[in-house]
């Protein structure tokens, strides 16, 4: 239930069950989860008529907390994956637009610095897209393709990677 972080760092995923962060004297760095780990884990909740808010609830003194959002080629693996295990349908995007906004923030800082929803460096989007790219792991037109989401977030960010997966899926385009 409780995350902390004194005098030292901690990198790891955003963890649904753990819903406050404790960062004294250093770093904390959370990756939030892939949508397609979203869509699956929002189908395994108990719904009761009411759409449920994940709440979080970071304190951060004397250090620096950051909440990013995960690499495309992350992003497309996932996808890629959970579409291929029958998970995921392509209908499933639409309400993948709205698991973002099921997720609340709170924070107390002081001394430090706290930052949420924090893109990936251009750095480590080209460096990601590059390594699948060579391993085979994303076809060549989705990763052109996913070229044009580096830097870029929300619902823009999203649609081109649903194109990616459409072009990756099928044939080689000119």
């Amino acid at each position: 239930m409780i995350q902390f972080c004194i005098f030292g760092g901690h990198e790891g995923q955003l963890n649904t069950e753990k819903k406050i962060y404790v960062t004294i004297f250093g770093g904390c760095e959370l990756k939030k989860q892939t949508l397609a780990r979203r869509i699956v884990e929002s189908r395994r909740r108990p719904s009761n008529g009411e759409p449920s808010r994940r709440r979080f609830f970071f304190v951060t003194i004397f250090g620096g907390t950051e909440v990013k959002l995960p690499t495309l080629a992350e992003e497309y693996l996932d996808m890629q994956d959970a579409m291929r295990a029958g998970l995921i349908t392509p209908a499933d995007w639409e309400a993948a637009q709205l698991l973002d906004e099921d997720v609340n923030y709170g924070s107390f800082t002081a001394f430090g610095g706290f930052e949420a929803s924090h893109l990936p460096s251009e750095d480590e989007e080209v460096e990601g897209l590059a390594i699948n790219r060579h391993l085979g792991h994303i076809p060549e037109n989705a990763g052109h393709m996913l070229e044009h989401a580096v830097g870029r977030s929300g619902s823009h960010r999203t649609a081109i990677l649903r194109q990616a997966l459409q072009r990756g899926a099928s044939p080689v385009h000119a």
